[in-house]
């Protein structure tokens, strides 16, 4: 296998890219670690933010437990002098596959079901170069909104009561959206 600590043109800032997307800003300019032979101790530190991950997961028991085990098996990898860097690969792949759902040697079991809290949704567009006001501009917007389905239900009759029920607010909540806007 060709040797880790070099690196070639295609692949010149992988190894500080992975590092970035796991520890932000502090791993800035860390590719010239990987020329010293530091990829060992990055990929251990990089384990153990997996492993904190893999904890906070909501999953079944058992995939927990096939997670935490392809851990250790890295863990091991690691724990020697001379690191085999082709069975490092192999126990990440492994990782992979669990990751995606795979157990029992080939059966998918678990479903991966990936979503965005409304902070992560506003951060996204603040790093893709949005306005970072969008999160209060969308709040005066979802009241607009809630304005127009409640006047919208009261002119169908549905009582103040039953609009709080569905809109999961209070009946002060919807008397205050219609005298304010």
């Amino acid at each position: 296998m060709k040797n880790i600590t070099k690196d070639t043109t295609e692949g010149f800032m992988d190894f500080e890219h992975m590092l970035r997307q796991y520890f932000g800003e502090a791993e800035y300019q860390s590719q010239g670690l990987r020329r010293l032979g530091w990829e060992k101790k990055k990929f251990q530190k990089v384990i153990s933010k997996i492993e904190e991950k893999i904890v906070s997961i909501e999953t079944t028991e058992r995939h927990k437990v096939m997670l935490l085990n392809e851990i250790e098996k890295l863990r091991k990898d690691l724990s020697v002098k001379d690191v085999d860097y082709s069975t490092v690969t192999i126990h990440l792949l492994s990782l992979v596959s669990r990751f995606l759902g795979y157990d029992f040697l080939k059966v998918n079991i678990n479903t991966p079901v990936y979503f965005q809290t409304e902070r992560q949704y506003y951060t996204q567009i603040t790093m893709q170069g949005g306005d970072a006001m969008q999160h209060y501009y969308d709040g005066k917007n979802i009241i607009l909104e809630q304005r127009k389905l409640i006047e919208l239900l009261k002119s169908q009759g549905v009582p103040n009561v039953r609009i709080a029920q569905i809109l999961n607010t209070t009946t002060y909540r919807i008397t205050k959206i219609l005298k304010e806007l």
